[in-house]
């Protein structure tokens, strides 16, 4: 969380202490609720609203008013063991994206989240983009994880048969893909099974294979609009920086 948040996090907390508190307990000091917002800065907006919602309907903790170790203890709770990456982590998975030789196995959210920085990628500001992707990123990740969505895991293609056989086969072995999905995506089955071998049939195999060609199509379509986002902001800034010139030399 940062500044921005800290109206909607001290509304929240207010709301949480009047319900459950009783006596000098029923209101916080600011003292004490900037102390509470500090304490909670790694966190997001969105995962402290799910972790104060998860400590009010506590059976024994939503008894007593909510202290940073109670809401921590409710985010990580409800955050341990999902498979989803840190958001460090998603970012270095989705920079092996920008070759398009390599083939990516990430999540949802690492792809969205990737999209969303991309026109701040196009300037060449890599600590912006970097920036945007965590902010967009771990705000996608907290709402899935309030709507309580597992991970799911998808394959962007790249050109580069040999590359592409080694991530999948890694995807399968670590578990992110089933053997099924990363057979549809090879030319020549070698992940320990063939097509005929799947227990699903080859029908199953075709949906998965035209459900990943979508997902391709679609993550092309997002590079495409963020390119020509990027162009139209380089394009008026121009436009401005023109017209003050213009202005100075009038």
């Amino acid at each position: 969380m940062d500044n921005r948040d800290y109206d909607e996090f001290s509304m929240l907390l207010d709301a949480a202490y009047d319900l459950i508190g009783s006596g000098a307990n029923k209101t916080i000091s600011s003292q004490a609720k900037a102390l509470f917002f500090k304490a909670l800065g790694q966190y997001s907006i969105e995962q402290f609203r799910m972790g104060l919602n998860g400590h009010c309907i506590d059976k024994q903790r939503g008894r007593f008013t909510p202290k940073p170790a109670d809401i921590i203890e409710q985010i990580e709770g409800a955050t341990g063991g999902d498979g989803r990456p840190s958001d460090d982590e998603a970012w270095a998975i989705a920079l092996t994206s920008q070759d398009e030789a390599d083939t990516v196995v990430w999540t949802n959210e690492t792809a969205e989240a990737f999209g969303i920085c991309q026109p701040v990628m196009a300037t060449g500001d890599k600590v912006g983009a970097r920036m945007a992707f965590k902010d967009a990123y771990n705000r996608l990740v907290a709402a899935s994880r309030i709507a309580r969505r597992p991970a799911q895991w998808s394959a962007s293609l790249g050109w580069d048969m040999t590359k592409r056989e080694a991530v999948l086969a890694k995807a399968v072995t670590s578990g992110l893909l089933p053997a099924p999905m990363a057979t549809a995506l090879l030319p020549n089955p070698v992940i320990g099974m063939t097509i005929t071998d799947c227990p699903q049939g080859l029908k199953r195999l075709k949906a998965e294979m035209a459900r990943m060609n979508a997902l391709r199509d679609e993550e092309l379509a997002m590079h495409e609009r963020s390119k020509q986002a990027a162009k139209e902001a380089e394009a008026e800034r121009k436009r401005e920086l023109a017209e003050q010139a213009s202005r100075l030399s009038a």
